[in-house]
């Protein structure tokens, strides 16, 4: 198995976990489209984040692999908008499982 396909994989199951928590959204939000001039600083818009830039870009069929060659750890930005939030335990967990794959 190589290195992309243990990261889609784990994308996958990210996905899964969003799903399952009620976290997933059908349609993104419209500051996705001009998202480069927008910072992050709410849970809500991290989730968004993460769900429309981040885990798309790391899928093959988005043709972007310089983000597997750089080191994008996700997990301390998750930490940062999750807190104590016991709910999303196994969300953290996942992020932190794919930023070791990075």
């Amino acid at each position: 198995m190589t290195r992309s396909d243990t990261m889609y994989g784990k994308v996958k199951e990210i996905i899964e976990e969003l799903k399952l928590n009620g976290l997933w959204k059908k349609e993104p939000p419209p500051w996705v489209i001009d998202f480069r001039q927008r910072n992050v600083a709410t849970q809500q818009e991290f989730l968004e984040w993460l769900q429309f830039i981040y885990l798309p870009n790391l899928l093959p069929q988005s043709g972007n692999h310089n983000i597997l060659l750089a080191k994008n750890y996700v997990a301390p930005q998750a930490i940062r908008f999750f807190g104590e939030d016991v709910k999303k335990g196994k969300l953290l967990q996942l992020l932190i499982e794919l930023d070791a794959l990075c």
